[in-house]
C-alpha cells in the first residue's frame, strides 16, 4: 500500500496555493515543497480577491498567516466557505495556528515543516485525487455509452462522411431511410453533401411502395482531428403528403368558395407565411400586389377590441382544445370602415400533434350583422314600450346606481363615513321626535393631532386614527352608530340617556388615555376631548343636536383638553350682563403676557444655545447665524410675521439636541465611525424630547425634528421628501448647511464663501428645496446674508 502511495505522488501533480503575507515564509515553504515534491504546481498569494477567484482550482492550501496579520480574519472567512478543501495551517506560535477553516485541516509548526510531516498528508490527498480521476473516467465512459445508445436508437438518421463523401459512421435509422445495407471504408454517401444547409431528398422505396421524402441537413465538423460533414436525416413523407393533398384540393375549394363569396387563406405554420386568395383581398379593397404573406397583414387589420378573442380562438384550436377555429370579428377595409367577417378554419397536424398547416375561409357578414343589430334595437324598443312600470323601473335603476356609487365606509378607519352618519342620524332623529325615546350624540376629537402629524409624519397620524377607530369599535355596542365625522373627529350616536352616555364616554376616554399607541418602535401618547349632547323636545333639527355636542367638545378643549364635557344651556339674562369689552381686554393682556413669557424663555435659553455652539470652536455663532439666515429667507417668501418668528426661534434651537452628544464626537477631527455618526444623527430627536413639553414651542418642534431631511427623501430621521417636509425645516436645511460650510467645523475645513454658494446651488432639487435655494441666492446677492460676527464687527 505504501509503495502505491509513493508511486501516486510521483505520477499525480498537485496544485498547491501558499497563503501568506511574509515573503520569507513563502520562500521557505516553496523550497521545502519543491525539494520533496518536485511534480507539484506551486503558487502563492496575499490577496483575498485572488484567493476567492482560485479557491476551487487548487488541491491543497498552505496557510501561514500571523495572528497579527490585518487580512487574517477575511482570509479565514473566505476559506470557511469551502470547508471541504484540504488545508495545512502553519505558523511559529500557537496563536498563529489556532483557528478552524476546513473540515480537512492539518496543523504543522513552521519549524517542523519538512518531508516527514508532509508526506502522509500529500499521500492521502494524492490518493483521493486519483480516486476522483478514476471516478470521472468511469462517468465519462458511462455517458459515452449512453450517447451512443441514443444515436443508435434514434428515429432520426445520422451519418458522418469525409469531405470526399465517404461514410465514416452511419446509424441504423439512416441506413433504413437510405436503403443502405452494409458499409465499408470505401462506401460513399448516395447524395451530394458538398452544400451545407437543409435540403429535401426523395427515396424510391421499391416498385410496390410509394416515394419517401427526407429532410437532410449538412454541417461541417471536426472528426478525429480531420474536417468532416455531419448529416442529419428526418423523414417528412407525412408532411409532404399533407402538402400535396392541400394543393390538390385547393382548386376544388376555390371554386366552391367563389360561389359562396368567401375568401380563402392558407397559413404555412412551419415558415409562418399566409397565402391570401384574390377574393380575400377584394373583400378588404386591397390590390393584389400591395400585400405580403405575413400573418401581420391579417392581425393588424382586426379591430383592437376583437384581436384578443381571435388569437384566443386560434390558440384553442391549434392546441387541440377546440375541433375547429371559428370567429366573428371586425376587420379594417381600405376605405377606413370596419366590416364584419365570419372566419372558419382547420389545422393539419403531424403524427406528434404539431400543427403544420392552418387553412380556412373568410366571409363578409356585415349586412347580416347590421340586420341583427337593427332587430335587436327594435326588440329593445319594444320591451321598453311594453314596460307598464316604466317610472318605477327608472327610479329603481337610479337608486341602485346611487347605492353602487356611494360607500358607507370610511376608507382609512373602516368605520361609517360622514355621509352615512348624516343619513342615519336623520333617521334616528325623526324616529325619536315621532315615537319618543332616548338619543345622545358624542363628538370625539383627538388632542394635538396636527402636532402628531407634523412631528411623526402623516403615516403615523393615519395609524393613530386606525388604532383609535379599533378601540371605539371594540368598546361600542352593536346598536351604537360609530363613524368618522371628519379629519380627526369621530361621532357616536347612541340611545343612552345622558348619565349613561357619560359613563360610556368615561370608559371610552379612559381606555384611549391608557392605550399604548406605537408605530415602528415610537410610543405616542394620545388623548381625546369628548363633547356630549342629549336630545330633548326643544331641539328642532339634528344639526342643532350635533352643534351642541360640538360646542361641548370645544369646551373640553378650552378647559385644558383630555376632558369630557356635557352641553348645558346658558341663561341669556346672565349672558347680557357679561362685560364683553372687559373680556376682550383681558384676553389681549393674556396674549401679551404669553408673548413676553416666550421672549423671556428664549432669552434664558441663549446660554444653553451658546453652550451647544461652544462644543465646537468653529461653530460659536452657528445657531445665531442659522436663525438670522432662516428668518431672512422666511421674510423673502412673504410668510406672516408670526411664522417668521417661529422659523427664527427654530433656527436658534435646531442643534439643542447636541447637548446630549459626547464632546469627543462633536470635536473629533478624524472621520466619524458609523456608530458615532448614528449617535450624531439622533440630535434632532434628542432636541425634540427636550422641548416637547413646552407648549408655546409646539410650532418650532416639527421644524427642529426635520431640519436634516432631504428634498429627495434620503435624509433623516424619517426620510420625508418634497412637500412632506415642513416649510420651516426646508428653510433651516439650506441655512444650516451654508453656515456649516462657510464657517467650518472641527471635522471640516472652512469653505470659501462663493464655493459654499455653489454647493448650495448643486444641491437644489436633491438635498434642498429649489424655491428655498432660489430665495437664498437672491438674498445673498442683495447683501442680506451676512454672518453675525461681521455684523458685530
Amino acid at each position: 500500500m505504501a509503495a502505491s502511495k509513493k508511486k501516486a505522488t510521483d505520477t499525480v501533480r498537485l496544485r498547491v496555493l501558499v497563503i501568506s503575507s511574509n515573503p520569507a515564509d513563502i520562500s521557505k515553504i516553496k523550497k521545502i515543497w519543491s525539494d520533496n515534491f518536485p511534480d507539484s504546481i506551486l503558487s502563492s498569494t496575499t490577496s483575498v480577491s485572488r484567493l476567492k477567484k482560485s479557491i476551487e482550482l487548487n488541491d491543497l492550501y498552505v496557510c501561514a498567516i500571523s495572528a497579527k496579520d490585518e487580512s487574517r480574519s477575511e482570509i479565514i472567512a473566505t476559506l470557511k466557505t469551502y470547508k471541504n478543501i484540504p488545508l495545512i495551517v502553519t505558523g511559529k506560535t500557537k496563536a498563529d495556528t489556532t483557528y478552524t477553516a476546513s473540515r480537512k485541516q492539518y496543523v504543522i509548526n513552521i519549524d517542523n515543516f519538512n518531508k516527514k510531516s508532509l508526506l502522509p498528508i500529500v499521500n492521502e490527498i494524492t490518493q483521493k485525487k486519483l480516486l476522483r480521476t478514476d471516478d470521472n473516467l468511469k462517468e465519462f465512459r458511462t455517458n459515452e455509452a449512453r450517447y451512443l445508445n441514443v444515436i443508435l436508437g434514434s428515429r432520426d438518421g445520422m451519418a458522418i462522411v469525409t469531405m470526399a463523401g465517404k461514410i465514416l459512421f452511419i446509424n441504423p435509422a439512416a441506413k433504413s431511410m437510405l436503403k443502405i445495407k452494409n458499409t465499408t471504408h470505401s462506401t460513399r454517401f448516395p447524395y451530394k453533401t458538398d452544400i451545407p444547409g437543409t435540403q429535401e431528398i426523395s427515396v424510391n422505396s421499391g416498385p410496390k411502395s410509394s416515394m419517401r421524402y427526407i429532410e437532410m441537413n449538412v454541417s461541417e465538423i471536426n472528426w478525429e482531428n480531420k474536417a468532416a460533414r455531419l448529416i442529419s436525416l428526418r423523414e417528412i413523407t407525412s408532411r409532404k403528403q399533407a402538402e400535396n393533398s392541400i394543393r390538390a384540393s385547393e382548386e376544388r375549394y376555390v371554386l366552391a368558395t367563389r360561389g359562396a363569396q368567401s375568401g380563402l387563406w392558407d397559413w404555412d405554420l412551419q415558415n409562418d407565411q399566409i397565402y391570401y386568395c384574390d377574393q380575400w383581398k377584394e373583400m378588404l379593397g386591397i390590390q393584389y400586389d400591395t400585400i405580403t404573406a405575413s400573418p401581420q397583414e391579417w392581425f393588424s387589420r382586426i379591430h383592437i377590441d376583437d384581436i384578443d378573442g381571435v388569437k384566443y380562438a386560434i390558440n384553442l384550436h391549434l392546441g387541440k382544445k377546440a375541433p375547429q377555429f371559428e370567429s366573428e370579428h371586425r376587420i379594417l377595409h381600405k376605405d377606413g370602415t370596419y366590416r364584419w367577417v365570419l372566419v372558419r378554419g382547420m389545422a393539419i397536424f403531424n403524427k406528434r400533434g404539431k400543427p403544420l398547416r392552418f387553412a380556412g375561409s373568410q366571409t363578409d357578414i356585415t349586412e347580416r350583422k347590421e340586420a341583427e343589430n337593427e332587430l335587436k334595437k327594435s326588440l329593445d324598443d319594444l320591451k321598453f314600450a311594453l314596460a307598464s312600470e316604466k317610472l318605477l323601473m327608472e327610479e329603481l335603476d337610479r337608486k341602485n346606481k346611487e347605492l353602487v356609487e356611494l360607500s358607507i365606509t370610511d376608507g382609512l378607519t373602516g368605520m361609517y363615513n360622514h355621509r352615512f352618519l348624516q343619513e342615519r342620524f336623520d333617521y334616528e332623529f325623526k324616529r325619536v321626535r315621532r315615537y319618543g325615546g332616548m338619543l345622545s350624540c358624542m363628538i370625539i376629537d383627538i388632542d394635538h393631532f396636527k402636532l402628531i402629524n407634523d412631528t411623526y409624519g402623516h403615516q403615523v397620524g393615519d395609524h393613530v386614527l386606525r388604532q383609535l377607530a379599533g378601540i371605539m369599535k371594540q368598546k361600542s355596542r352593536e346598536i351604537d352608530i360609530c363613524g368618522r365625522y371628519g379629519g380627526e373627529e369621530f361621532m357616536i350616536i347612541t340611545n343612552l340617556q345622558i348619565d349613561n352616555a357619560l359613563r360610556y364616554a368615561t370608559k371610552l376616554h379612559s381606555t384611549i388615555e391608557n392605550a399604548g399607541f406605537s408605530y415602528n418602535g415610537k410610543n405616542i401618547r394620545v388623548t381625546v376631548s369628548i363633547g356630549i349632547a342629549e336630545y330633548n323636545s326643544d331641539i328642532k333639527t339634528k344639526q342643532e343636536l350635533i352643534e351642541r355636542a360640538d360646542s361641548a367638545m370645544y369646551q373640553a378643549k378650552m378647559d385644558g383638553r383630555n376632558l369630557i364635557r356635557i352641553w348645558k344651556d346658558i341663561d341669556t339674562t346672565d349672558e347680557n350682563s357679561i362685560d364683553r369689552y372687559g373680556i376682550q381686554e383681558l384676553k389681549g393682556k393674556f396674549q401679551e403676557l404669553s408673548s413676553q413669557m416666550r421672549y423671556i424663555y428664549m432669552e434664558s435659553t441663549n446660554a444653553l444655545i451658546k453652550a451647544v455652539d461652544a462644543k465646537d470652536p468653529f461653530a460659536k455663532e452657528h445657531s445665531q447665524n442659522v436663525a438670522v439666515y432662516s428668518a431672512e429667507i422666511a421674510k423673502s417668501l412673504k410668510l406672516p410675521e408670526a411664522d417668521v418668528e417661529v422659523v427664527y426661534y427654530a433656527g436658534l434651537l435646531h442643534d439643542i439636541g447636541k447637548i446630549g452628544i459626547r464632546d469627543d464626537i462633536i470635536i473629533k477631527k478624524e472621520e466619524l465611525t458609523s456608530k458615532e455618526y448614528e449617535l450624531l444623527r439622533r440630535h434632532p430627536e434628542v432636541g425634540v424630547n427636550i422641548l416637547r413639553d413646552i407648549r408655546f414651542l409646539e410650532k418650532e418642534i416639527p421644524i427642529i425634528l426635520h431640519h436634516h431631511e432631504r428634498f429627495d427623501g434620503k435624509g433623516y430621521p424619517h426620510g420625508l421628501q418634497g412637500r412632506e417636509i415642513p416649510l420651516g425645516a426646508r428653510i433651516l436645511a439650506v441655512a444650516d448647511a451654508f453656515d456649516a460650510m462657510a464657517e467650518g467645523r472641527s471635522y471640516q475645513s472652512k469653505v470659501p464663501w462663493k464655493k459654499a454658494l455653489e454647493e448650495i446651488k448643486k444641491g437644489s432639487g436633491t438635498q434642498f428645496a429649489p424655491e428655498i435655494v432660489d430665495a437664498f441666492i437672491k438674498l445673498e446677492a442683495n447683501g442680506k446674508i451676512v454672518p453675525c460676527s461681521k455684523k458685530e464687527g
